[in-house]
């Protein structure tokens, strides 16, 4: 080809494809005039060879004008660069290597590539040094005259400002290397994107080959970013009025757009300075890279990041507002929710919007306008992204904030003369106009703010619970940023309260965590408790009604007065801008201290918000308990991490929340468990953020165990007891801390007294020792049963330590006779038998008897642990107790005989319990020895093979373990509450409990015989038998108001069906009567009872079980809860006994009397269990069979319904028409019709083809049955109405000719 260097425009235009450089201008040949086309393979490949080195040879020359080694002036230069312009043969060559390189070998491809990039770094090298001589020659031929020698740098400023063109031959030059170097790269990247850099094994040759490639591309990114930095800087020096030739000048942008797909960290940087040269050289951003971009947003997850640091080194933030014009434009509408997790070009783009906010929330600010529109986009995606953005615009920054206060500072240092008024004055007009500028600005800014802020509150109620989580999560950036204003602490605290009310898990957990980061965050101070706060408040009032002035208190009351919305905070603001006011005025009162007011205003308005934000979590402490018990493992572990936090912040609900925390304990999740015996000791032993490595002192840990126990009820302390006993196994408890206990339950009164020793009892459940010894248990009796107990009637105290000795086992068979713990251990039996006797009691107060109850059951449990002969102590109780009770007397005290019940009951149930003990180490001894005879047997049979057991033969040891359990069962049915001295009391028993004559209705007397009546059945099978009528006879004769006796004797009752289930079944009726009980405790006993008989299989599921149906509308929640979760659970049995109830069940509720709503929230309740297809068509078979027998028109809507609520298939439609006859009747009611069109519109979803005809023939039937049944009731109405008047016209009639 041939170079015309007279023009002033290339003569190499850039082609729009590489084959089209066989065409004029170019007419380049496939290959070079001496390559070998019919040559072998070896001859191609080193005629390849010797191609791609002559391109290196020429290279070096390159190289070297670029350095300037052998320049010798600018001719001699010029004459040696024309040796670039041969060079038709040195571009032929270019592209057959070009053209072929796809089947080159690797290495030969490398090296050509490679050789090509040091060409255009070399060219653009040259262009660089030619251009700087050429600025020398004019720069000091314009100095000879010049008084001043600027800095040297002034040469490259004058080199890249000359607008002289190059020579056209090294414009050529550039054009044709970077147009090869962008065809070969260009096809590379393709290949390398589909196969060359898939993941390979670290250590195998491919990784070798795909570490080349690498390598290869971080050349040639780097040569093409120093093209586009040369072609940027010396635009007006490659193009006539240095207006670039885009095919050219974009050709860099083009590859960049391919390679910013690498993950290369040295490529991404090449690709990024290349986009950002590109766009710094030209006037306006071009289209083409906003739309390549975009493209590259929407089809690559990992470009959003990349983008946004491309906007970041714009610093003229042109890019960044086109992009996000081009976003706002972009229309959504298309995508619906259900489609945004597949548009993946939605979701890609939209984490582009927050990288930016983040990255430079300036210009993402001054252009909110254009992405707010996208909140009501119908892609969570968009409006998650958004909200994130709104979150860093918001974020408070100390970088903002230094300038902002640098910004305000007085005048910067002066350079001129400042002793000229003029300039001066001019200087404070400029001031004082930047300032009014600068407050406009802030309260704009501040303005802005608080709409973002309000924006973000609104969108935590978005549709989506991804948004709703995704803002939750910018909430709490924002609180661990210390970004939100006071003001705004208390909304952001009742926003997050109600979040925990969400339905999804993933919101519930981001608000927990939002409200234990608005704890750890807040800007109140380390301790939260009210108290403080309300004596501040107080003292803040008091001192501001005395010193506030008249005119603002005028101001105060009138706003008070006009506006009743005005909040406390908000009127405290108020009137510190009216103190600003009037501390601003000249004429103001200097009598009064301005600023000390102001700070009083100040401190009153922060304690305020203080003790309100104290006030949202004791307000929510039933929501964030509630979360404890939540299904979700997530849930219980940040409700208990929150209060974790809460306590180390003095919060109020910590404690009680740690309590009901302490209740899973007992889940079957070992996870939960773990987390909750961390926070245990997070909360009352550990140092607060040591995370249970650093332990708090041994005092602290005492009190704070003490304050845990205080007011704990029976279960609490149960789980307490648990998370103890675990903690006391595994020594993290230090010993110390008993000691003190000790010390406390020996010194102190009252409630400290008895809570000391409750937490000695819980240790001793897993260290018997800390009670087991001579001293500790002297000690116990004195503290916990002695004197002071005495005298101040301390059953609190009395039951503790009779819990503690239970648990050591029966020390007096162990002890040795005579010595001090023996002589102690029968100090403490006798003062157990004293206080089960109840001597100490008031026999007028109830009260005294009442706390009496549990000291003596647990004294009763004591001794049946520790004595040795335990029976005989409880003869001598009963004995004594008749004497003092009964006597001789023919009237006793109520409240003494009601002790005497409870006593006899309770001993007699621990005399079953013994006795089967009894039998237990009786087996377990008869089975040690029999083991050992057949082990000596079995050597006896290895001596002599002919001898034989005839023992085992005859089946004599098995024979004596039945005979010992006839023996046991015998005792327990005809000795203990038979012929025993107990037995003495059951017809006295029987006399109360009937009450025949009405002389003993003590309401405490009735509960405590009714009580031990049941405890008697318990122990016998015919007592049992002959006395179950009489206990349902006395609950029915109850007294409405006394729903004690009812629900503690419906608990009992279910212990009678668990050990006789025979003697109860016949009674079960009357149990499920009681679910309609008055009592809402009542009708919770029962169904909790029920619910245990019926998931143990000790109650049958009948008919009856429509009645704990009917709880799934109770007016309670706890027993809609337990009805729902009886019912799931039946439902994940085998047999599914729900589907065979479900027929009686539709046929008894529809008649009985409840409303239709209720009724069909039960039915739909569930049905929803029934999931397999043969019981569904067989369900749908039995309710069609059941139209006939309906009474009313009502009762068929209901089956018309749970028709409705089946899954319906091709089975069920088949049925549905052959059994049309059955319900045809009923299709005159719109109702019944609406139920079988509904049946038809949901068989038509994912329905056949010959199913949708059969479909439109039962549609036709339906509608047309029920246009001709309304007729049918229409007209039979009326003939109703025609006879009910032709009766009445004969009756007057007969009365007039009568």
């Amino acid at each position: 080809m041939s170079l015309t260097k007279s023009s002033t425009s290339t003569s190499f235009p850039i082609p729009h494809a590489l084959h089209h450089l066989e065409r004029p201008p170019y007419n380049l040949l496939s290959y070079p005039l001496s390559f070998p086309c019919d040559g072998t393979d070896s001859e191609r490949v080193e005629a390849f060879d010797k191609l791609i080195r002559s391109l290196e040879d020429g290279n070096r020359l390159i190289e070297r004008m670029g350095t300037g080694g052998t320049a010798r002036g600018y001719e001699e230069e010029n004459e040696n660069i024309n040796y670039l312009e041969v060079e038709e043969e040195r571009i032929q060559r270019l592209y057959t290597l070009v053209r072929k390189s796809g089947s080159l070998p690797p290495k030969s491809r490398q090296r050509f590539i490679r050789a090509l990039s040091t060409a255009v770094n070399a060219l653009c090298s040259v262009i660089e040094n030619t251009q700087a001589r050429l600025s020398d020659t004019s720069f000091y031929g314009s100095q000879e005259n010049s008084d001043n020698i600027a800095d040297c740098s002034q040469r490259s400023e004058k080199a890249s400002s000359s607008s002289s063109l190059l020579p056209l031959f090294l414009r050529d030059s550039v054009n044709c290397h970077l147009y090869i170097l962008f065809s070969a790269t260009s096809s590379l990247e393709t290949e390398l994107k589909g196969t060359l850099l898939k993941n390979v094994n670290k250590n195998s040759e491919k990784a070798k080959e795909k570490k080349a490639w690498q390598d290869l591309r971080e050349d040639y990114a780097s040569a093409f970013h120093y093209a586009s930095l040369t072609m940027s800087k010396y635009r007006s020096n490659l193009w006539k009025c240095g207006v670039p030739e885009e095919n050219l000048f974009f050709l860099p942008c083009r590859l960049s757009y391919k390679l910013l797909e690498s993950n290369s960290r040295r490529v991404v940087d090449y690709v990024l300075g290349i986009i950002s040269a590109t766009i710094e050289a030209t006037s306006s951003i071009p289209s083409t890279i906003v739309a390549a971009l975009l493209d590259l947003l929407h089809s690559h997850e990992h470009m959003a990041p990349l983008v946004a640091e491309l906007c970041k080194k714009d610093k003229t933030n042109r890019l960044a507002i086109e992009l996000l014009r081009e976003i706002g434009r972009l229309d959504f509408s298309a995508v619906s929710s259900f489609d945004a997790g597949r548009a993946s070009g939605v979701k890609n783009l939209a984490p582009f919007i927050n990288e930016l906010a983040s990255r430079d929330p300036n210009v993402v600010r001054a252009n909110i306008c254009f992405i707010l529109p996208h909140l009501n986009s119908e892609p969570y995606y968009i409006r998650s992204s958004v909200a994130q953005a709104i979150g860093f615009l918001v974020q408070r920054t100390d970088a903002s904030d230094s300038d902002d206060e640098t910004n305000i500072g007085g005048p910067t240092e002066n350079t001129g003369n400042e002793n000229e008024e003029g300039e001066l004055q001019t200087r404070d007009t400029n001031e004082e106009g930047e300032l009014r500028t600068r407050d406009t600005n802030e309260e704009g800014e501040l303005r802005t703010r608080d709409t973002l802020f309000d924006i973000l509150t609104q969108r935590v109620h978005d549709i989506s619970s991804w948004t709703r989580c995704a803002v939750l999560k910018v909430w709490m950036h924002l609180v661990e940023t210390d970004s939100i204003p006071i003001d705004r602490f208390l909304s952001v605290t009742v926003l997050a309260i109600d979040r925990l009310q969400d339905k999804t898990v993933a919101v519930r957990r981001a608000a927990m965590k939002l409200l234990t980061l608005l704890l750890e965050n807040n800007p109140f101070g380390s301790m939260l408790e009210p108290t403080p706060y309300d004596n501040k408040i107080f003292e803040l009032k008091e001192w501001l009604d005395v010193n506030l002035p008249e005119k603002i208190k005028e101001i105060k009351e009138a706003i008070t007065e006009s506006n009743q919305e005005v909040n406390e905070f908000k009127l405290f603001t108020i009137l510190s801008k009216e103190v600003d006011d009037e501390s601003a005025r000249e004429d103001g009162d200097d009598s009064i201290n301005y600023p000390e007011l102001k700070a009083k205003l100040v401190a009153l308005r922060l304690a305020s918000l203080a003790k309100a934000f104290i006030v949202e979590f004791e307000d929510a402490t039933r929501v964030l308990e509630g979360m404890l018990f939540s299904s979700t493992t997530s849930d219980v572990t940040e409700a208990l991490k929150f209060f974790v936090q809460a306590r180390h912040f003095k919060l109020p609900c910590a404690i009680t929340g740690m309590r009901k925390a302490l209740a899973l304990m007992w889940s079957s999740e070992t996870k939960v468990q773990e987390e909750v015996l961390e926070a245990f000791v997070e909360v009352f032993l550990a140092e607060p953020g040591t995370s249970g490595s650093s332990l708090l002192p041994m005092n602290q840990i005492a009190h704070n165990f003490l304050v845990l126990v205080a007011s704990a009820s029976v279960s609490e302390e149960a789980s307490i007891e648990e998370a103890i006993g675990r903690l006391v196994k595994e020594e993290r408890i230090p010993p110390g801390v008993f000691l003190i206990l000790w010390s406390i339950a020996s010194r102190a009164n009252g409630q400290a007294r008895s809570a000391a020793m409750v937490l000695i009892s819980m240790g001793v459940s897993a260290d018997p020792g800390i009670v087991d010894s001579a001293s500790r248990l002297r000690l116990l009796y004195e503290a916990g049963l002695g004197d002071y107990t005495e005298e101040n009637t301390d059953w609190a105290t009395c039951r503790a330590a009779s819990s503690a000795l239970k648990k050591i086992g029966c020390i007096q068979a162990t002890a040795t006779p005579g010595s001090a713990k023996a002589i102690i251990v029968d100090f403490i039996i006798e003062r157990l038998v004293l206080i089960v006797q109840g001597d100490w009691c008031n026999d007028v107060n109830e009260e005294c008897t009442q706390c009496w109850y549990s000291a003596a059951e647990q004294a009763i449990d004591a001794i049946f642990a520790i004595c040795h002969e335990p029976e005989s102590a409880g003869a001598e109780i009963i004995l004594a107790m008749e004497t003092s009770t009964l006597g001789e007397r023919s009237s006793c005290n109520a409240i003494r005989l009601s002790r005497l019940f409870f006593v006899i009951g309770h001993i007699a149930l621990k005399l079953l319990v013994y006795s089967e003990a009894l039998s237990s180490s009786v087996q377990r001894a008869n089975a040690a020895k029999n083991l050992s005879q057949q082990q000596k047997a079995d050597e006896r049979k290895k001596k002599n093979k002919n001898e034989s057991n005839l023992e085992d033969e005859l089946g004599v040891s098995d024979e004596a373990e039945a005979e010992t359990e006839l023996r046991i069962a015998e005792i327990a049915e005809k000795e203990i509450v038979g012929r025993g001295l107990l037995g003495a009391f059951g017809p006295l028993l029987v006399k109360v409990v009937s009450n025949s004559d009405g002389s003993f209705s003590s309401p405490l007397l009735q509960q405590c015989a009714t009580l031990a009546l049941c405890k008697f059945m318990c122990v016998s099978y015919t007592f049992c038998e002959k006395h179950l009528p009489l206990l349902f006879n006395a609950m029915a004769k109850a007294p409405t108001e006394d729903s004690t006796l009812r629900a503690n004797t419906i608990v009992a009752l279910g212990d009678l069906a668990f050990r006789f289930p025979n003697a109860f079944e016949p009674y079960t009726p009357r149990m499920y009567a009681c679910l309609r009980d008055g009592s809402t405790r009542v009708r919770r006993h029962t169904l909790m009872v029920l619910t245990h008989l019926i998931l143990n299989d000790m109650v049958k599921v009948k008919g009856q079980v429509c009645e704990i149906a009917m709880c799934l509308e109770d007016d309670e929640s706890r027993i809609r809860d337990m009805s729902r979760l009886l019912f799931k659970e039946l439902s994940k049995r085998s047999n599914n006994p729900i589907y065979n109830l479900l027929p009686d069940m539709i046929s008894q509720l529809s008649k009985m009397d409840i409303a239709k709503e209720a009724f069909r929230r039960i039915m739909g309740f569930l049905l929803g269990f029934i999931e397999k297809d043969k019981q569904n068509e067989m369900l749908a078979d039995k309710i069609c069979h059941r139209f006939p027998t309906c009474t009313t028109i009502s009762q068929k809507a209901d089956l018309a319904f749970c028709l409705a609520q089946l899954k319906i298939s091709e089975k069920c439609i088949k049925l549905l028409n052959e059994n049309f006859k059955l319900y045809k009747d009923s299709l005159y009611s719109d109702e019944v019709t609406k139920s079988f069109l509904s049946i038809i519109q949901k068989a038509r979803k994912n329905s056949k083809a010959e199913l949708k005809e059969v479909l439109d023939e039962f549609e036709n039937q339906i509608t047309t049955q029920n246009g001709v049944g309304a007729e049918n009731e229409m007209a039979g109405t009326k003939a109703a109405k025609a006879k009910s008047r032709a009766s009445k016209r004969a009756k007057r009639n007969a009365l007039k000719n009568a």
